[in-house]
């Protein structure tokens, strides 16, 4: 089976040079939505950002109005414009293009607000919905042109630099939230646990081609996501000095848990990793292994991602598994991928959704867990240590 062609699987850690920020410019950060996400949120946090929340917050609630959507807080939106209209002569928002200009591009961006920015961004991913009004308005050519100085900002910034770097083998933790009573351990070994994943998927595309063909006009959707979630595989992230591990801060679909268990993980030194650094690393590893998901992803992502007819594709992870024992997407690489549409020709098209940022899925046992944890709990927005290392 051919690999793809930037990785080595021979190499305990399989990257190829330049990996990171050099590989990008601003451009291409605001050239997709979560790197424009990050670089809003950022501005909210500026000296100027209660300007750039009001001017997006009147932007917005117009494009509630032109879609005439009452849901996703809509009702208030549409509250505050009648009650514009009601003030005669009352001046409109500033455009949030002029805004974002007068935002300092100087600006000193603490390390707490670089960690809480991209984790709104992270909370702002949704692949079972339209688009965010939100980020209906930061694609906009002028509103994208005016985030350009932030994402410069972003892109030399030296305490987001781990942002680029690949898997950090040293300090993985496992993060399980809500700890509750010990579950079964998962049957078997990886790769038959990964047989039986690719088993259920292809039952859940027969499923849904045939609920497709007796209801065209209501397919079924509700799974959304690519990784090989259910499998009963360890997924592992970096832990984060004072913040506990990137997991709490950083996970997709957050259900507002309020408790964690942080496991540190020992890494094996012959594990075959292969990094996802940004949207060719991704395509090569889909057109590599691919597992057609059109009947039950397309419902979803046909919306969320973009409107596109055609064949979509994630990786066939039993494959993957005879070459890496692991993929490790960077948060260079989420931001620039996720919720993008890849075509990877011959009409087939591939998205990355539902893989949290700095995240490792391993595919082979090649963990080993410390024998003890520490709880982490949640106060107000803010992961915090409940007691000390057990």
């Amino acid at each position: 089976m051919s690999r793809p062609p930037s990785c080595t699987a021979g190499n305990p850690v399989t990257t190829t040079p330049p990996y990171g920020e050099d590989m990008y410019t601003a451009g291409d950060l605001v050239g997709t939505a979560r790197g424009r996400r990050l670089c809003y949120e950022l501005a909210q946090r500026s000296t100027n950002g209660d300007e750039v929340s009001g001017a997006m917050f009147y932007e917005a609630r117009l494009v509630h109005e032109e879609r005439r959507d009452l849901s996703h807080g809509t009702v208030a939106y549409l509250a505050a414009l009648k009650a514009d209209r009601s003030a005669p002569g009352r001046p409109s928002a500033p455009a949030l293009r002029d805004v974002l200009a007068g935002v300092d591009p100087g600006m000193t961006v603490r390390a707490s607000d670089l960690l809480a920015a991209l984790s709104d961004t992270v909370a702002s991913a949704m692949y079972w919905q339209p688009l965010h009004a939100e980020d209906a308005v930061l694609a906009h050519p002028s509103v994208r042109a005016a985030l350009l100085q932030i994402a410069d900002v972003v892109l030399g910034e030296p305490r987001a630099g781990w942002w680029s770097t690949p898997l950090d083998r040293d300090t993985q933790m496992h993060t399980q939230f809500e700890p509750a009573a010990v579950a079964d351990p998962p049957r078997g070994t990886a790769a038959e646990r990964l047989h039986r994943w690719r088993d259920a998927i292809v039952d859940q595309e027969r499923t849904a081609a045939r609920y497709r063909a007796r209801h065209p006009s209501t397919p079924m959707g509700g799974t959304w996501w690519v990784t090989p979630a259910l499998a009963g595989l360890d997924m592992t992230t970096r832990a984060l000095a004072g913040a506990g591990s990137a997991s709490l801060w950083l996970t997709e679909d957050d259900m507002s848990w309020k408790s964690a268990d942080l496991v540190p993980c020992t890494v094996d030194p012959a594990a075959r990793v292969l990094e996802i650094d940004g949207p060719d690393a991704w395509a090569s590893l889909v057109a590599t292994y691919p597992l057609d998901v059109t009947a039950s992803r397309a419902p979803d992502w046909f919306g969320a991602v973009d409107a596109r007819d055609g064949d979509w594709l994630i990786p066939d992870w039993s494959a993957v598994a005879t070459d890496y024992d692991g993929v490790h997407v960077s948060v260079l690489g989420w931001l620039m991928t996720s919720g993008q549409v890849i075509p990877l020709g011959s009409g087939t098209t591939t998205t990355l959704a539902g893989w949290d940022p700095d995240a490792t899925w391993w595919l082979a046992d090649r963990l080993r867990h410390a024998d003890t944890g520490r709880r982490w709990v949640r106060e107000d927005q803010s992961w915090l240590p409940a007691d000390p290392a057990r």
